[in-house]
């Protein structure tokens, strides 16, 4: 079981502002006048699968890490990480495969999302308080 709970909390605010980020998305759909069921399954599946994908990531991280710092290997530890992201890009680029094949689903809608992992993680940092520093608060 994963126990780090700061990264557990750094994952739920970003998906947390993907999430926000997903619904204006939808809100500028409505306003352009091309909302639809396809757009709004797109854009639902976007955010489920690059909320997935970050979670991916803030595990392997964080366990790779917390094997090196307890006296593991740092060069596996960064082989494992970087096997990850190998790994978690070929299934993504599989999924987005699917998507681009599927035609119940709005394939820049479900795209869009990935991108705003980014854009949450940026706004979560320039709005960080000046004494926090990763999500936790110095001493």
């Amino acid at each position: 079981m994963f126990h780090n709970s700061a990264a557990i909390r750094q994952f739920f605010k970003v998906a947390l502002g993907v999430a926000v980020l997903t619904g204006i998305e939808i809100a500028v759909y409505a306003l352009i006048g091309r909302f639809s069921a396809d757009v709004l399954l797109g854009a639902l599946f976007g955010m489920v699968v690059s909320c997935a994908n970050f979670l991916a990531l803030t595990v392997t991280v964080s366990r790779a890490a917390d094997r090196a710092e307890d006296g593991g290997d740092p060069m596996k530890a960064r082989a494992a990480v970087q096997g990850s992201s190998v790994l978690r890009l070929l299934v993504l680029a599989g999924i987005y495969v699917l998507v681009l094949k599927c035609t119940s689903l709005d394939p820049l809608a479900a795209v869009l999302p990935l991108i705003f992992v980014q854009i949450s993680i940026s706004l979560m940092e320039f709005f960080r308080k000046d004494g926090e520093k990763n999500g936790s608060k110095r001493s």
